[in-house]
Parts: structure tokens; sequence; C-alpha cells
């Protein structure tokens, strides 16, 4: 399986998909090889770790190839880390390349070498930064690819986006010989977009880890005075995810709940306007920004909000509905999103209807039934099966037992 990133590296959606998926393959009996690039100084030589798995059984091999690509980065972000990643003293340089395209490049030319010594029965790659290694996988041993498709260049922009990456999205899809993805929502953008046969793809809907969460309790003192309405955004400050509308939404609904505060968990290019239209609309004192937040910070972000709001424009999946309803706060989404396929028990709006977003986060904020209901019920549906790690590993293997069949 190749991959972006796995803990402790990791900065997005992407990697606790890629993580939950690994998990549910292991528990269900699947060995599986994961390759993944994570950003480090050093060596440039691929590194082999076992990891022991969950339940005793060493099931889980790790390749890490040092190298400083990110989930989510294009072309701009790569430059910003590479500029970065050097001292006064000793300029910056790439551990493999000087651009994302010649990072890619090189990842899958280690892709190849590792698919030829390592014994496995199929390929997986994840999204199009490992498209590649996975055709030069595949080339070098001969077994069957699937290509995992978490987002295309459309969801990420709006728009067309950069053409290399479409193409190589694009590309990948065509290569591979069966492509899972994560929303039927998805689905229908590939075919439409990139006109890959419909029968080829397999719809696996994301699961949550429950292991992660147990009792619902706040988990650290508030920093908030009691009884104050707390509404979170959690994601990266980015136009896809819809950070600005949240902003325009947290004005609004402070003229109807003049004592509620709004977080905002995240970081992106997006975080300095944020921040200065808080200002233009008077509401600075009441918006906090944490910036980027991981594990444990994640459940207290959660614990402490009363609802969860997720304004994306664009939403292949969502898996942070899916961890607010675990965490027993209601969540409003937008209808298009692909976790709206699955879950019932949440608000579903359009997000550029910031006065229907607004109606519901303050009918959740002022109605305590109301939001006791949505919690109970929301936290209810994820118990069952369908929405754990199992699940979705089970269909992703049904999806590569269908691509072993074909390939004979």
């Amino acid at each position: 399986m190749f991959g972006w990133e796995f803990p402790p590296y990791q900065a997005g959606g992407l990697a606790t998909a890629t993580v939950g998926l690994v998990k549910g393959l292991v528990r269900i009996g699947v060995d599986v090889t994961l390759v993944v690039p994570f950003p480090v100084d050093g060596s440039p030589i691929p590194g082999l770790k076992l990891v022991g798995a969950d339940r005793g059984r060493e099931r889980l091999v790790v390749h890490r190839i040092p190298s400083p690509l990110e989930a989510y980065g294009g072309e701009d972000r790569y430059q910003e880390v590479f500029s970065s990643t050097g001292t006064a003293a000793e300029p910056p340089r790439a551990v493999y390349g000087h651009d994302l395209f010649a990072e890619v490049e090189r990842f899958a030319e280690v892709a190849g070498a590792i698919a030829a010594r390592e014994p496995h029965d199929i390929i997986d790659a994840h999204d199009w930064i490992t498209f590649e290694a996975g055709a030069r996988a595949r080339a070098r041993s001969g077994n069957p690819l699937v290509a995992h498709i978490h987002a295309i260049e459309f969801d990420r922009t709006g728009g067309d986006g950069n053409p290399r990456i479409a193409e190589r999205e694009r590309r990948g899809m065509v290569t591979a010989s069966r492509v899972v993805s994560n929303s039927r929502r998805l689905r229908r953008l590939c075919v439409d977009r990139y006109g890959i046969d419909a029968e080829k793809i397999d719809v696996v809907h994301w699961g949550v880890d429950d292991e992660t969460t147990g009792s619902l309790d706040p988990v650290w003192p508030s920093p908030f005075p009691a009884d104050t309405p707390v509404v979170l955004f959690l994601g990266r400050l980015t136009g896809q995810k819809g950070p600005d509308i949240f902003i325009e939404m947290a004005h609004r609904v402070s003229q109807f709940s003049p004592t509620a505060h709004f977080v905002v968990a995240g970081r992106g290019d997006l975080l300095p306007g944020l921040i200065h239209r808080s200002a233009e609309l008077g509401i600075a004192d009441r918006v906090h920004f944490t910036g980027g937040i991981q594990g444990e910070l994640v459940t207290r972000a959660f614990r402490m909000a009363d609802v969860c709001v997720m304004p994306s424009r664009s939403e292949p999946f969502g898996l942070v509905a899916l961890e607010s309803l675990l965490n027993g706060v209601p969540c409003v989404m937008p209808k298009n999103a692909g976790v709206a396929e699955v879950v019932n028990n949440a608000f579903k709006v359009d997000c550029w209807d910031i006065d229907e977003l607004t109606n519901k986060v303050v009918a959740i904020l002022k109605h305590r039934a109301l939001r006791d209901e949505l919690r109970e019920r929301g936290r209810a549906e994820l118990e069952l099966p369908r929405f754990g790690l199992e699940e979705p590993a089970r269909l992703t293997v049904a999806a590569y037992q269908k691509t072993l069949a074909a390939s004979g």
C-alpha cells in the first residue's frame, strides 16, 4: 500500500482515513506493507520498521521514505516547505528533488524497488501523489493495482486546478485495475470529469475508530465560563473547507446568541484573512484560532463544543462529521458531502446558505432538548457496524478480491 503519511507524521483527514483502513485490514487478518513519504532531514535511504499491530499480531510493515511531502500540498506548499527546511548556516535542500513533481517521481522510483523485494498480492495507492508509485510497483511485480481516490483536484480548488495534477489523477484511475472511492458523490465526479467507467469504481464509505472515545465527559476544564455556547470548526483553512463561510455565520449567530464563542481549529492559507474578517465584523474577541491540532487536542476541542459546523464547499467524504457525532457533538454538514450519504442524525444544509446555517446553529444552541436528542441519536447511529473500521476494510478486501479474480 502506498500512502502519503502515517502517525506520527500526519497533516489531514487523508491520514486519518489511511490509518483507519490499515487498522481495519489488520483487525480482519490482512497483512499490510505500507510505504509512505514524510518530512524529515536525513538520509534518503528507505528504512524498514516493523510495527506491533492490534491484538498482538505483527501484520503491518511500514517503509518510511524520507521526504518533505505532506498531505494536500500543491506546488506552492511544497516550495514553502522546501524553503523553510534549512537554517542561516545551512541552506535548505530537498531530500530528493527541488519541486513537487520531481519528488513524486523519486518516490515512484523507490516504490518500484520495494515492490520487487516485498511479497504482496495486490497494490493499493492512495490519491494522485502515489498513483505513479503504484504503477511502477505493478510494472516491477506484475500484481494488480487498485487506485484509492479520496478527493480530486476539482474538490481541492473548486475548479479545474492544476492540470498536471488532474492529469495524474485521471491517468492513475485509467491505469488501475479498479478504483475505490469514499462516496457516491466522488464516484460521479470521477465519471463526469475524468471519464472513468462507473462499473470500475467501488464505493467504500469511511468509518471511525470508536476505541479512541470513551466517556463523553469533558476531558479538561473549559477555557470558557460555564454555560457558554461554543461552536466549532475543525479542518484545513482553505477555500474547499469553507472557514470563511463559518466566520460569516459566526457573525450572524452572535446576533442571536451574544455570549457564544467560536473555535476555529486548523491551519491553512486563509488564516490571515479570517482573522482580519473577524475583526471587521466586531467578533474578534469571540473567535478563537487554535492552529492545527491532532490527537488528544481534537478530542478536547469536541468536548468543549455544543455544535460542530462543517461548511465545506466540496467534501468528498468528511470524517470530521463522524468524529463529531462519536464525541457526542451535533453536526451541521453540507447536503452534498459524502458523509451525508450515510449519516441520518445531523442537520444537512447548502453550505452557501448562511441564513440556514445560522438558523440550524442557533436552534441547537437555544434548545437543549434538540441538542440532547441530536447528540444521543448521533452517537447511537455510530454504534452501527457500518461506521466502524472493520466494515470499510471488508468492503475494500471485496474490491481487492474482484481485482484479483479479474486479473486471473
